[in-house]
């Protein structure tokens, strides 16, 4: 559309401009040859980006047949009276700047074709056919005008394609951050998953193993019940993981309400405490909530002895969703450290509290214990 409109323009002022000042007008045959040349010129610009190279090819022989050789001299006779030299330059500009043809260079050199005739002339005499008085720098100017047009043609489409580059290695390192981003979220995902179903598992089929050492058959029933609930409940999650991975989300990620369910099925006491006025949580903060207790609570399991019980607490504040969950078991010296508890847990549940532009800090209590607290700040639901 713009060289459509620069072509209108141009070949609007040809059509006005150079009738009139000529006073021919009343007699259109006594305009010169070269006038509907100029003027087929500026018309052929309205394709000079769609078509580059044909339009130069035309604009070079109209140049070229019009013997108006002095680019430079043509160029500053008067602004108003466009011709082909002017017409040339510029589509020798838009050669260097929208294609890498060679014949843009071809027809760069072929404005020195003038200078080698001119020089043969000087050497054998007249030619066949009659060529322009030579100017005194022998159309070299003409060259160097070509050649600086062609050349900021070019650096404009150095720097155009330095641009896209940068633009290009940005969107990589884009996809590439979000690539990572995913990974991070499913190592997350996969570590709560299999770290807190297996290792209740584990701690139920040790109960099951005494209790049926003690022919406590009611016992051993309940943690063989247990540890089937962890086995389907870890199946059910790596399913809708993998559902997740192949073909987007098919169900219902767990949520505030599964940390009833959660903590019923804990082979240790745990007491679930609400307050505030409880409200909607969006969907992602209740997974982000399940997660930080279910890795709390599977700490709890392997680290604070057989005889421990927690205490979750959900307080729901205008600020966001307070998360705190203490035990009141023993350990190891290191079991009192974050190091000695979490590990990649840690990471995951600050993460996971990060990701809501809540915080999250846990320590061993000084009277014994440990306590973990989270904040969640609200999002849209």
């Amino acid at each position: 559309m713009a060289d459509a409109l620069l072509a209108a323009i141009a070949c609007t002022v040809l059509l006005v401009v150079v009738p009139y000042s000529d006073q021919t007008i009343a007699h259109p045959e006594r305009l010169p040859v070269t006038f509907w040349g100029d003027l087929l010129a500026y018309a052929a610009l309205a394709w000079r980006r769609r078509f580059p190279v044909p339009v130069l090819a035309l604009v070079w022989t109209l140049w070229f047949i019009g013997g108006r050789w002095d680019i430079w001299a043509e160029w500053n006779a008067a602004w108003l009276e466009l011709s082909t030299p002017t017409a040339l330059m510029l589509v020798l500009y838009t050669g260097g700047r929208w294609t890498s043809s060679a014949w843009t260079g071809l027809f760069l050199g072929g404005t020195l074709l003038p200078a080698a005739l001119t020089i043969v002339r000087m050497w054998t005499g007249p030619l066949p056919f009659p060529l322009p008085a030579p100017p005194d720098d022998l159309y070299v100017v003409s060259f160097v005008t070509c050649f600086a047009a062609w050349g900021l043609g070019r650096l404009r489409r150095s720097e155009a394609e330095a641009v896209a580059r940068a633009v290009v290695r940005e969107e990589a390192s884009r996809t590439q951050a979000a690539l990572a981003e995913e990974r991070m979220r499913i190592a997350r995902e996969l570590h709560d998953i299999v770290a807190h179903n297996v290792s209740a598992m584990v701690i139920q089929s040790a109960g099951a193993n005494a209790a049926l050492l003690d022919d406590d058959k009611v016992s051993a029933s309940a943690a063989v019940e247990a540890i089937g609930h962890a086995g389907r409940t870890a199946l059910a999650e790596l399913r809708f993981l993998l559902g997740f991975l192949r073909e987007g989300p098919m169900a219902l990620r767990p949520g505030i309400d599964a940390i009833h369910v959660l903590a019923e099925w804990l082979p240790i006491e745990v007491r679930l405490k609400i307050e505030g006025e409880a409200r909607q949580v969006p969907a992602e903060t209740g997974v982000a909530a399940y997660r930080i207790v279910q890795e709390a609570l599977t700490n709890t399991l392997k680290h604070a002895g057989k005889d421990a019980s927690a205490e979750v607490l959900l307080r729901y504040v205008p600020e966001g969703l307070h998360i705190q969950v203490t035990d009141d078991g023993v350990g190891s010296a290191d079991q009192g450290t974050e190091a000695g508890r979490f590990g990649h847990g840690l990471i995951g549940m600050r993460e996971r509290a990060e990701m809501f532009g809540g915080t999250m800090r846990a320590g061993a209590l000084p009277g014994g214990g440990f306590r973990v607290e989270a904040t969640l700040r609200w999002t849209d639901p």
